[in-house]
Protein backbone atom coordinates (compact mmCIF):
# COMPACT_ATOMS: atom_id res chain seq x y z
CA UNK A 1 0.00 0.00 0.00
CA UNK A 2 0.84 3.49 -0.85
CA UNK A 3 2.75 5.34 2.06
CA UNK A 4 2.52 8.92 2.20
CA UNK A 5 5.68 11.30 3.30
CA UNK A 6 4.09 13.97 5.17
CA UNK A 7 6.32 17.13 6.15
CA UNK A 8 4.75 18.41 9.71
CA UNK A 9 5.36 22.11 8.69
CA UNK A 10 3.23 21.48 5.41
CA UNK A 11 0.29 19.70 6.93
CA UNK A 12 0.77 22.86 9.99
CA UNK A 13 0.67 25.18 7.02
CA UNK A 14 -2.41 23.77 6.21
CA UNK A 15 -4.04 23.99 9.20
CA UNK A 16 -3.75 20.96 10.87
CA UNK A 17 -1.32 19.67 13.58
CA UNK A 18 0.24 16.37 13.58
CA UNK A 19 -1.55 15.50 16.87
CA UNK A 20 -4.66 15.85 14.86
CA UNK A 21 -3.43 13.56 12.25
CA UNK A 22 -2.05 10.77 15.06
CA UNK A 23 -5.71 10.89 16.98
CA UNK A 24 -7.51 10.34 13.57
CA UNK A 25 -5.82 8.83 11.17
CA UNK A 26 -7.53 5.28 11.57
CA UNK A 27 -10.80 6.78 10.64
CA UNK A 28 -9.40 7.43 7.06
CA UNK A 29 -8.63 3.94 6.79
CA UNK A 30 -4.58 4.59 7.22
CA UNK A 31 -2.00 3.12 9.71
CA UNK A 32 0.27 5.81 11.00
CA UNK A 33 4.11 4.41 10.53
CA UNK A 34 5.81 7.70 12.20
CA UNK A 35 5.47 10.88 13.57
CA UNK A 36 8.12 13.03 13.59
CA UNK A 37 9.34 16.30 10.84
CA UNK A 38 8.62 13.81 8.47
CA UNK A 39 5.04 11.71 9.14
CA UNK A 40 4.54 8.38 7.26
CA UNK A 41 1.05 7.36 6.77
CA UNK A 42 0.27 3.94 4.52
CA UNK A 43 -3.10 4.15 3.08
CA UNK A 44 -5.20 1.79 0.82
CA UNK A 45 -5.13 2.14 -2.47
CA UNK A 46 -8.97 3.07 -3.35
CA UNK A 47 -8.10 7.03 -2.09
CA UNK A 48 -5.80 8.26 -3.93
CA UNK A 49 -6.84 11.46 -2.65
CA UNK A 50 -5.45 11.06 0.27
CA UNK A 51 -1.87 10.96 -1.41
CA UNK A 52 -0.73 14.23 -0.76
CA UNK A 53 -0.78 16.50 2.11
CA UNK A 54 -3.61 18.66 1.09
CA UNK A 55 -6.25 15.72 0.69
CA UNK A 56 -5.05 14.63 4.61
CA UNK A 57 -5.38 17.99 5.44
CA UNK A 58 -9.00 18.56 3.77
CA UNK A 59 -9.84 15.06 5.02
CA UNK A 60 -8.72 15.69 8.58
CA UNK A 61 -10.82 19.11 8.85
CA UNK A 62 -13.89 17.56 7.88
CA UNK A 63 -13.86 14.88 9.89
CA UNK A 64 -13.13 16.85 13.15
CA UNK A 65 -15.75 19.34 11.99
CA UNK A 66 -13.29 22.05 11.66
CA UNK A 67 -14.84 22.87 8.44
CA UNK A 68 -17.78 21.74 6.05
CA UNK A 69 -17.46 20.69 2.69
CA UNK A 70 -17.10 23.59 0.31
CA UNK A 71 -17.93 23.45 -3.41
CA UNK A 72 -14.62 23.53 -5.96
CA UNK A 73 -14.92 25.04 -8.93
CA UNK A 74 -13.02 26.25 -12.48
CA UNK A 75 -13.24 29.30 -14.32
CA UNK A 76 -13.09 29.31 -17.69
CA UNK A 77 -10.17 29.79 -19.05
CA UNK A 78 -8.34 31.10 -22.70
CA UNK A 79 -6.19 28.59 -23.32
CA UNK A 80 -6.57 25.73 -26.03
CA UNK A 81 -5.05 22.75 -26.94
CA UNK A 82 -5.40 20.93 -30.10
CA UNK A 83 -5.09 17.23 -30.46
CA UNK A 84 -3.74 15.86 -33.69
CA UNK A 85 -5.67 12.58 -35.34
CA UNK A 86 -1.88 11.19 -35.26
CA UNK A 87 -1.43 10.27 -31.26
CA UNK A 88 -4.94 8.61 -31.15
CA UNK A 89 -2.67 5.06 -32.09
CA UNK A 90 -0.31 5.84 -29.87
CA UNK A 91 -1.57 7.98 -26.74
CA UNK A 92 -4.62 8.79 -27.59
CA UNK A 93 -6.12 11.73 -24.78
CA UNK A 94 -4.85 14.41 -23.05
CA UNK A 95 -6.56 16.71 -20.64
CA UNK A 96 -5.19 19.65 -19.19
CA UNK A 97 -5.52 22.65 -16.40
CA UNK A 98 -4.02 26.38 -15.95
CA UNK A 99 -3.40 26.89 -12.23
CA UNK A 100 -2.74 30.48 -11.03
CA UNK A 101 -1.56 31.91 -8.00
CA UNK A 102 0.54 29.54 -7.03
CA UNK A 103 2.36 30.01 -3.75
CA UNK A 104 5.70 27.72 -4.48
CA UNK A 105 8.47 26.63 -2.10
CA UNK A 106 10.91 23.77 -2.17
CA UNK A 107 8.66 21.82 0.25
CA UNK A 108 5.48 22.35 -2.04
CA UNK A 109 7.67 21.51 -4.91
CA UNK A 110 8.86 17.89 -3.21
CA UNK A 111 4.74 17.48 -1.93
CA UNK A 112 3.57 17.61 -5.37
CA UNK A 113 6.30 15.62 -7.18
CA UNK A 114 5.43 13.04 -4.56
CA UNK A 115 2.19 13.24 -5.01
CA UNK A 116 3.08 12.38 -9.00
CA UNK A 117 4.62 9.56 -8.82
CA UNK A 118 2.00 7.59 -6.25
CA UNK A 119 -0.73 8.72 -8.96
CA UNK A 120 1.37 7.80 -11.51
CA UNK A 121 2.23 3.99 -9.64
CA UNK A 122 -1.24 3.51 -8.70
CA UNK A 123 -4.28 5.27 -10.64
CA UNK A 124 -1.82 5.56 -13.73
CA UNK A 125 -0.56 1.83 -13.64
CA UNK A 126 3.23 3.02 -13.81
CA UNK A 127 2.15 5.63 -16.52
CA UNK A 128 0.73 3.16 -18.79
CA UNK A 129 -2.70 4.61 -17.89
CA UNK A 130 -1.84 7.93 -16.97
CA UNK A 131 1.28 10.02 -16.50
CA UNK A 132 1.12 14.23 -15.66
CA UNK A 133 2.82 16.48 -16.19
CA UNK A 134 3.59 20.18 -14.15
CA UNK A 135 5.01 22.66 -16.30
CA UNK A 136 5.70 26.31 -15.35
CA UNK A 137 3.21 28.27 -17.62
CA UNK A 138 5.03 31.12 -17.50
CA UNK A 139 7.91 30.04 -19.55
CA UNK A 140 5.74 29.14 -22.89
CA UNK A 141 2.92 30.41 -24.95
CA UNK A 142 -0.07 29.15 -25.61
CA UNK A 143 -1.74 27.57 -27.92
CA UNK A 144 -0.02 23.86 -27.28
CA UNK A 145 -0.54 21.22 -29.33
CA UNK A 146 -0.61 17.60 -28.58
CA UNK A 147 1.44 15.59 -31.67
CA UNK A 148 3.26 12.75 -32.71
CA UNK A 149 7.10 12.97 -33.66
CA UNK A 150 9.94 10.63 -35.25
CA UNK A 151 12.49 9.21 -33.50
CA UNK A 152 14.98 12.22 -34.31
CA UNK A 153 13.26 15.00 -33.22
CA UNK A 154 15.16 16.12 -30.19
CA UNK A 155 14.49 19.06 -27.41
CA UNK A 156 16.54 19.31 -23.69
CA UNK A 157 15.03 16.42 -21.33
CA UNK A 158 14.63 17.18 -17.68
CA UNK A 159 17.84 16.52 -15.67
CA UNK A 160 20.24 17.27 -19.32
CA UNK A 161 21.93 20.10 -20.06
CA UNK A 162 21.78 19.33 -24.27
CA UNK A 163 19.49 18.34 -26.43
CA UNK A 164 18.67 14.38 -27.33
CA UNK A 165 16.43 12.87 -29.92
CA UNK A 166 13.18 11.00 -29.00
CA UNK A 167 14.84 7.77 -29.44
CA UNK A 168 18.36 8.41 -27.49
CA UNK A 169 15.90 9.66 -24.57
CA UNK A 170 14.16 5.86 -24.94
CA UNK A 171 17.62 4.19 -24.81
CA UNK A 172 20.10 6.92 -22.09
CA UNK A 173 17.68 8.73 -20.10
CA UNK A 174 17.24 6.70 -16.67
CA UNK A 175 12.99 7.50 -17.47
CA UNK A 176 13.25 6.51 -20.80
CA UNK A 177 15.24 3.51 -19.94
CA UNK A 178 12.46 2.59 -17.09
CA UNK A 179 9.11 3.71 -19.17
CA UNK A 180 9.91 2.77 -23.01
CA UNK A 181 7.74 -0.16 -23.03
CA UNK A 182 5.05 1.63 -23.02
CA UNK A 183 6.21 3.03 -26.26
CA UNK A 184 7.28 -0.07 -27.44
CA UNK A 185 6.14 -0.54 -31.65
CA UNK A 186 5.69 2.71 -32.24
CA UNK A 187 7.62 4.61 -34.89
CA UNK A 188 6.57 8.54 -34.20
CA UNK A 189 6.19 9.49 -30.79
CA UNK A 190 3.55 11.73 -28.53
CA UNK A 191 4.64 15.41 -27.48
CA UNK A 192 3.29 18.54 -26.21
CA UNK A 193 4.28 21.58 -28.26
CA UNK A 194 3.68 25.27 -27.38
CA UNK A 195 3.25 27.73 -30.13
CA UNK A 196 6.58 28.31 -30.88
CA UNK A 197 7.67 24.77 -30.88
CA UNK A 198 9.01 24.55 -27.68
CA UNK A 199 8.71 21.34 -26.20
CA UNK A 200 6.85 21.05 -23.02
CA UNK A 201 6.52 17.27 -22.38
CA UNK A 202 7.67 14.19 -24.02
CA UNK A 203 4.64 11.72 -22.15
CA UNK A 204 4.84 9.42 -20.63
CA UNK A 205 8.58 10.13 -20.25
CA UNK A 206 9.58 13.25 -19.40
CA UNK A 207 9.36 16.98 -19.67
CA UNK A 208 11.50 19.55 -21.17
CA UNK A 209 13.71 21.13 -19.21
CA UNK A 210 12.12 24.41 -20.19
CA UNK A 211 9.10 24.31 -18.29
CA UNK A 212 10.68 22.53 -15.04
CA UNK A 213 8.74 24.21 -11.94
CA UNK A 214 10.85 26.30 -9.45
CA UNK A 215 10.46 28.48 -6.40
CA UNK A 216 9.67 31.28 -8.83
CA UNK A 217 7.38 29.49 -10.33
CA UNK A 218 3.56 31.78 -10.37
CA UNK A 219 1.29 29.53 -12.41
CA UNK A 220 1.37 25.85 -13.49
CA UNK A 221 0.22 24.75 -16.63
CA UNK A 222 -0.85 20.18 -15.68
CA UNK A 223 -0.94 17.63 -18.86
CA UNK A 224 -2.35 14.18 -17.89
CA UNK A 225 -2.23 11.71 -21.17
CA UNK A 226 -3.04 8.44 -20.60
CA UNK A 227 -5.47 5.55 -22.65
CA UNK A 228 -8.27 6.05 -21.05
CA UNK A 229 -10.56 9.60 -20.50
CA UNK A 230 -12.81 9.08 -17.45
CA UNK A 231 -9.50 7.94 -15.41
CA UNK A 232 -7.60 11.05 -16.85
CA UNK A 233 -10.73 13.70 -16.01
CA UNK A 234 -11.24 11.68 -12.43
CA UNK A 235 -6.97 12.12 -11.78
CA UNK A 236 -7.33 15.79 -13.20
CA UNK A 237 -10.06 16.79 -10.83
CA UNK A 238 -7.85 15.62 -7.62
CA UNK A 239 -4.71 17.81 -8.65
CA UNK A 240 -6.82 20.36 -9.53
CA UNK A 241 -8.49 20.26 -5.99
CA UNK A 242 -5.31 19.63 -4.19
CA UNK A 243 -4.23 22.80 -6.15
CA UNK A 244 -7.29 24.92 -4.98
CA UNK A 245 -6.39 23.65 -1.20
CA UNK A 246 -3.75 25.74 -1.22
CA UNK A 247 -5.77 28.99 -2.44
CA UNK A 248 -4.75 28.48 -6.02
CA UNK A 249 -7.17 29.47 -8.56
CA UNK A 250 -8.19 26.88 -11.15
CA UNK A 251 -8.88 27.75 -15.15
CA UNK A 252 -10.45 25.43 -17.85
CA UNK A 253 -8.23 24.66 -21.23
CA UNK A 254 -10.41 24.02 -23.98
CA UNK A 255 -9.32 20.58 -25.63
CA UNK A 256 -9.92 19.86 -29.21
CA UNK A 257 -10.39 16.57 -30.71
CA UNK A 258 -10.79 15.53 -34.02
CA UNK A 259 -14.26 14.86 -32.93
CA UNK A 260 -15.14 16.58 -29.95
CA UNK A 261 -14.32 19.50 -27.98
CA UNK A 262 -13.94 19.56 -23.87
CA UNK A 263 -13.32 22.01 -21.17
CA UNK A 264 -11.01 20.65 -18.04
CA UNK A 265 -11.14 20.15 -14.98
CA UNK A 266 -14.98 19.37 -15.30
CA UNK A 267 -15.27 19.60 -11.29
CA UNK A 268 -18.61 17.79 -11.73
CA UNK A 269 -20.71 16.97 -8.58
CA UNK A 270 -21.76 13.67 -9.40
CA UNK A 271 -25.18 11.99 -7.18
CA UNK A 272 -25.80 8.71 -5.67
CA UNK A 273 -28.84 7.29 -4.27
CA UNK A 274 -28.73 5.16 -1.86
CA UNK A 275 -31.48 2.85 -0.15
CA UNK A 276 -32.46 3.53 3.70
CA UNK A 277 -33.25 0.09 4.49
CA UNK A 278 -29.68 -1.62 2.78
CA UNK A 279 -27.42 1.01 4.18
CA UNK A 280 -28.94 0.22 7.81
CA UNK A 281 -28.77 -3.55 6.89
CA UNK A 282 -25.50 -3.33 6.43
CA UNK A 283 -24.45 -1.28 9.08
CA UNK A 284 -26.44 -3.61 11.73
CA UNK A 285 -28.21 -0.43 13.77
CA UNK A 286 -30.69 2.12 12.59
CA UNK A 287 -29.17 5.74 12.62
CA UNK A 288 -31.27 8.72 12.73
CA UNK A 289 -31.33 11.99 9.74
CA UNK A 290 -29.04 13.92 11.52
CA UNK A 291 -26.75 11.31 12.59
CA UNK A 292 -26.83 9.69 9.21
CA UNK A 293 -26.39 13.52 7.89
CA UNK A 294 -22.87 14.41 10.37
CA UNK A 295 -21.55 11.45 9.75
CA UNK A 296 -21.71 11.94 5.41
CA UNK A 297 -20.59 15.66 6.55
CA UNK A 298 -17.21 14.19 8.36
CA UNK A 299 -16.70 12.29 5.58
CA UNK A 300 -16.97 14.99 3.17
CA UNK A 301 -20.00 14.84 1.35
CA UNK A 302 -23.34 16.80 1.28
CA UNK A 303 -26.45 14.85 1.39
CA UNK A 304 -30.60 14.99 1.84
CA UNK A 305 -31.99 12.40 3.88
CA UNK A 306 -35.49 11.19 3.85
CA UNK A 307 -36.31 7.98 2.79
CA UNK A 308 -33.38 7.41 0.36
CA UNK A 309 -29.90 9.16 1.42
CA UNK A 310 -29.55 11.21 -1.89
CA UNK A 311 -25.79 11.70 -1.67
CA UNK A 312 -23.22 14.83 -3.37
CA UNK A 313 -19.77 13.24 -4.44
CA UNK A 314 -17.25 15.51 -4.35
CA UNK A 315 -14.64 15.72 -7.61
CA UNK A 316 -11.79 14.63 -5.89
CA UNK A 317 -13.48 11.37 -4.41
CA UNK A 318 -12.77 8.76 -7.45
CA UNK A 319 -13.42 5.72 -5.17
CA UNK A 320 -17.07 5.90 -5.05
CA UNK A 321 -18.13 3.44 -7.49
CA UNK A 322 -21.33 1.95 -5.38
CA UNK A 323 -23.33 2.51 -3.05
CA UNK A 324 -21.98 0.00 -0.57
CA UNK A 325 -19.14 2.44 -0.82
CA UNK A 326 -21.07 5.17 0.29
CA UNK A 327 -21.75 2.69 3.36
CA UNK A 328 -18.24 2.59 4.28
CA UNK A 329 -18.18 6.19 4.43
CA UNK A 330 -21.27 6.19 6.73
CA UNK A 331 -19.93 3.71 9.23
CA UNK A 332 -16.47 5.46 9.37
CA UNK A 333 -18.20 9.46 9.98
CA UNK A 334 -20.49 7.56 12.75
CA UNK A 335 -17.59 5.27 14.20
CA UNK A 336 -16.77 1.90 14.14
CA UNK A 337 -16.66 1.59 18.16
CA UNK A 338 -20.48 3.44 18.22
CA UNK A 339 -21.94 0.57 16.25
CA UNK A 340 -23.67 -1.68 19.10
CA UNK A 341 -22.57 -4.90 18.91
CA UNK A 342 -25.20 -7.59 18.86
CA UNK A 343 -25.21 -11.73 19.66
CA UNK A 344 -24.67 -14.09 16.44
CA UNK A 345 -28.59 -14.51 16.04
CA UNK A 346 -27.67 -18.42 14.26
CA UNK A 347 -24.72 -20.01 13.38
CA UNK A 348 -23.59 -23.38 11.57
CA UNK A 349 -20.94 -25.59 12.80
CA UNK A 350 -17.73 -25.71 10.31
CA UNK A 351 -17.45 -29.04 7.95
CA UNK A 352 -14.35 -29.85 6.57
CA UNK A 353 -13.77 -29.78 2.52
CA UNK A 354 -14.19 -33.35 1.40
CA UNK A 355 -13.16 -33.08 -2.42
CA UNK A 356 -9.74 -31.77 -1.50
CA UNK A 357 -8.78 -33.19 1.91
CA UNK A 358 -7.35 -36.54 0.17
CA UNK A 359 -5.13 -34.60 -2.67
CA UNK A 360 -3.96 -32.51 0.02
CA UNK A 361 -3.47 -35.67 2.15
CA UNK A 362 -1.41 -37.11 -0.51
CA UNK A 363 0.49 -34.39 -1.35
CA UNK A 364 1.79 -33.45 2.47
CA UNK A 365 2.74 -37.51 2.14
CA UNK A 366 5.23 -36.80 -0.56
CA UNK A 367 6.90 -34.20 0.95
CA UNK A 368 5.05 -30.63 -0.47
CA UNK A 369 4.04 -27.86 1.60
CA UNK A 370 1.03 -26.53 0.76
CA UNK A 371 0.29 -22.88 -0.07
CA UNK A 372 -2.96 -20.61 -0.72
CA UNK A 373 -2.27 -17.86 -3.09
CA UNK A 374 -4.33 -15.23 -4.53
CA UNK A 375 -7.28 -15.78 -7.35
CA UNK A 376 -6.43 -12.75 -9.05
CA UNK A 377 -3.17 -12.39 -10.61
CA UNK A 378 -2.06 -9.71 -13.83
CA UNK A 379 -1.76 -10.75 -17.28
CA UNK A 380 2.05 -10.87 -16.82
CA UNK A 381 2.21 -13.48 -14.39
CA UNK A 382 -0.42 -15.43 -15.80
CA UNK A 383 0.75 -15.70 -19.35
CA UNK A 384 4.05 -13.44 -20.48
CA UNK A 385 6.59 -14.97 -17.83
CA UNK A 386 5.15 -18.61 -18.74
CA UNK A 387 6.02 -17.88 -22.16
CA UNK A 388 2.11 -17.89 -23.43
CA UNK A 389 -0.21 -16.01 -25.21
CA UNK A 390 -2.57 -13.70 -24.02
CA UNK A 391 -5.82 -14.81 -23.13
CA UNK A 392 -9.26 -12.38 -22.24
CA UNK A 393 -10.89 -14.92 -19.77
CA UNK A 394 -12.05 -12.57 -17.17
CA UNK A 395 -10.78 -9.09 -17.24
CA UNK A 396 -11.35 -6.86 -13.75
CA UNK A 397 -12.60 -3.63 -15.22
CA UNK A 398 -11.04 -1.11 -12.55
CA UNK A 399 -8.09 -3.36 -10.84
CA UNK A 400 -7.09 -1.61 -7.95
CA UNK A 401 -3.38 -2.55 -9.16
CA UNK A 402 -1.53 -3.97 -12.39
CA UNK A 403 -1.08 -7.01 -10.16
CA UNK A 404 -4.99 -7.99 -9.53
CA UNK A 405 -5.62 -7.80 -13.24
CA UNK A 406 -7.71 -11.38 -14.26
CA UNK A 407 -8.97 -14.36 -12.45
CA UNK A 408 -6.13 -17.46 -13.01
CA UNK A 409 -6.95 -19.95 -15.06
CA UNK A 410 -4.25 -22.56 -13.58
CA UNK A 411 -2.16 -22.66 -10.25
CA UNK A 412 1.42 -22.93 -11.74
CA UNK A 413 1.93 -19.38 -12.28
CA UNK A 414 1.07 -18.14 -9.04
CA UNK A 415 3.57 -21.09 -7.17
CA UNK A 416 6.09 -19.78 -9.00
CA UNK A 417 6.09 -16.58 -7.66
CA UNK A 418 6.42 -18.39 -4.38
CA UNK A 419 9.34 -20.49 -5.53
CA UNK A 420 10.99 -16.44 -7.27
CA UNK A 421 10.50 -15.11 -3.26
CA UNK A 422 11.84 -18.04 -1.85
CA UNK A 423 15.07 -18.58 -3.93
CA UNK A 424 17.64 -17.97 -1.76
CA UNK A 425 16.75 -20.64 0.29
CA UNK A 426 18.27 -24.08 0.59
CA UNK A 427 17.04 -26.84 -1.72
CA UNK A 428 14.48 -28.91 -2.77
CA UNK A 429 11.70 -27.02 -2.55
CA UNK A 430 7.90 -28.72 -3.05
CA UNK A 431 4.96 -27.17 -3.13
CA UNK A 432 1.60 -27.79 -4.41
CA UNK A 433 -2.27 -26.13 -4.02
CA UNK A 434 -5.24 -26.97 -3.97
CA UNK A 435 -7.45 -24.39 -5.58
CA UNK A 436 -9.96 -22.41 -7.53
CA UNK A 437 -9.29 -21.51 -11.22
CA UNK A 438 -11.66 -20.48 -14.03
CA UNK A 439 -11.91 -20.90 -17.63
CA UNK A 440 -15.36 -21.48 -18.93
CA UNK A 441 -16.35 -22.30 -15.57
CA UNK A 442 -15.15 -22.51 -12.02
CA UNK A 443 -12.67 -25.45 -11.79
CA UNK A 444 -11.01 -27.22 -8.69
CA UNK A 445 -7.21 -27.78 -9.58
CA UNK A 446 -4.49 -29.21 -7.79
CA UNK A 447 -1.19 -27.68 -8.57
CA UNK A 448 2.70 -28.80 -7.59
CA UNK A 449 6.06 -27.16 -8.44
CA UNK A 450 9.08 -28.42 -7.72
CA UNK A 451 13.04 -26.60 -7.72
CA UNK A 452 16.24 -28.79 -6.92
CA UNK A 453 19.73 -28.98 -8.56
CA UNK A 454 18.85 -32.31 -10.02
CA UNK A 455 15.11 -32.63 -11.05
CA UNK A 456 13.65 -33.80 -14.73
CA UNK A 457 10.98 -34.97 -16.24
CA UNK A 458 10.95 -38.28 -15.01
CA UNK A 459 10.42 -37.54 -11.16
CA UNK A 460 7.20 -35.36 -12.64
CA UNK A 461 5.74 -38.48 -13.89
CA UNK A 462 6.31 -40.04 -10.75
CA UNK A 463 4.73 -37.76 -8.55
CA UNK A 464 2.00 -37.66 -11.18
CA UNK A 465 1.19 -41.26 -11.02
CA UNK A 466 1.37 -41.52 -7.37
CA UNK A 467 -1.14 -38.75 -7.11
CA UNK A 468 -3.40 -40.79 -9.44
CA UNK A 469 -2.78 -44.02 -7.82
CA UNK A 470 -3.65 -42.93 -4.47
CA UNK A 471 -6.53 -41.12 -5.67
CA UNK A 472 -7.99 -44.34 -7.35
CA UNK A 473 -7.58 -43.46 -10.65
CA UNK A 474 -6.72 -46.42 -12.88
CA UNK A 475 -7.93 -46.07 -16.38
CA UNK A 476 -5.66 -43.38 -17.18
CA UNK A 477 -3.05 -42.67 -20.04
CA UNK A 478 -0.07 -40.48 -20.22
CA UNK A 479 0.46 -38.96 -23.84
CA UNK A 480 3.36 -36.32 -25.16
CA UNK A 481 2.35 -32.43 -25.16
CA UNK A 482 3.41 -29.47 -26.48
CA UNK A 483 3.33 -26.46 -23.74
CA UNK A 484 4.95 -23.19 -24.53
CA UNK A 485 5.74 -23.15 -20.66
CA UNK A 486 7.60 -26.34 -20.74
CA UNK A 487 10.42 -27.88 -22.68
CA UNK A 488 10.00 -29.88 -25.57
CA UNK A 489 10.17 -32.99 -25.36
CA UNK A 490 9.62 -33.25 -22.07
CA UNK A 491 5.59 -32.71 -21.25
CA UNK A 492 3.03 -35.01 -21.15
CA UNK A 493 -0.77 -34.93 -20.68
CA UNK A 494 -2.67 -37.31 -18.44
CA UNK A 495 -6.03 -38.65 -20.16
CA UNK A 496 -8.63 -40.14 -17.87
CA UNK A 497 -11.26 -41.96 -19.11
CA UNK A 498 -10.17 -40.71 -22.59
CA UNK A 499 -10.24 -36.74 -20.97
CA UNK A 500 -7.24 -35.21 -21.05
CA UNK A 501 -7.38 -33.68 -17.11
CA UNK A 502 -4.14 -32.47 -16.98
CA UNK A 503 -0.34 -32.42 -17.38
CA UNK A 504 2.79 -31.97 -16.26
CA UNK A 505 6.58 -31.53 -17.29
CA UNK A 506 9.81 -29.39 -17.05
CA UNK A 507 9.45 -25.89 -17.02
CA UNK A 508 11.34 -24.08 -20.15
CA UNK A 509 15.00 -22.62 -19.03
CA UNK A 510 13.29 -19.29 -20.39
CA UNK A 511 10.20 -19.37 -17.74
CA UNK A 512 13.23 -19.86 -14.94
CA UNK A 513 15.10 -16.86 -15.84
CA UNK A 514 11.84 -15.04 -15.69
CA UNK A 515 10.95 -15.97 -12.18
CA UNK A 516 15.26 -15.56 -11.92
CA UNK A 517 15.75 -19.55 -10.52
CA UNK A 518 18.81 -20.93 -11.25
CA UNK A 519 18.02 -24.59 -10.64
CA UNK A 520 15.49 -26.85 -13.01
CA UNK A 521 12.14 -26.95 -11.67
CA UNK A 522 9.15 -29.99 -12.38
CA UNK A 523 5.90 -28.52 -12.64
CA UNK A 524 2.48 -30.47 -12.71
CA UNK A 525 -1.32 -29.58 -12.64
CA UNK A 526 -4.46 -31.75 -12.74
CA UNK A 527 -8.16 -30.55 -12.69
CA UNK A 528 -9.67 -32.74 -9.57
CA UNK A 529 -13.16 -31.85 -11.48
CA UNK A 530 -12.55 -34.74 -13.80
CA UNK A 531 -11.16 -36.85 -11.48
CA UNK A 532 -13.58 -37.72 -8.51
Amino acid sequence: MPVIRIQRSELEKLGVSAEVLEKNVRMLGADLKSVDEEIQVEFFPDRPDLYTVEGVARALKFYTLKETPGRYAASAGNVKLSVESSVSEVRPYIVAAVIRNVNVDEAMIKSMMDFQEKLHITVGRKRKKVAIGLHDFDKVEPPFTYTTRPGEFSFVPLGFEEEMSLDEILTQHPKGVEYAHILAGHDKYPVILDSRGEVLSFPPIINGVLTQITPETKNIFVDMTGTDLHTLLRTLNIVACAFADRGATIETVEIEYPDKTLHTPELKYEHLTVSREYAERLIGTKLSDDEIALALQKMGYRAEINDEIDVEIPPFRMDILHPVDIVEDIIKGYGFDNVKRRSIERYHRGSSLRWEEKPRLIMVGLGFLEVKTLTLVSFNDEYDKMRMAREENVVIENPVSELTETLRTWLIPSLMEILRNNRHRELPQKIFEVGYVRKDALERHLGFVMVDSRVGFTDSKSIVERILKDLGVQNYEIREKEHSSFISGRCASVFVSGTETGFFGELHPRVLENYELGYPVIAGELNLEKIN
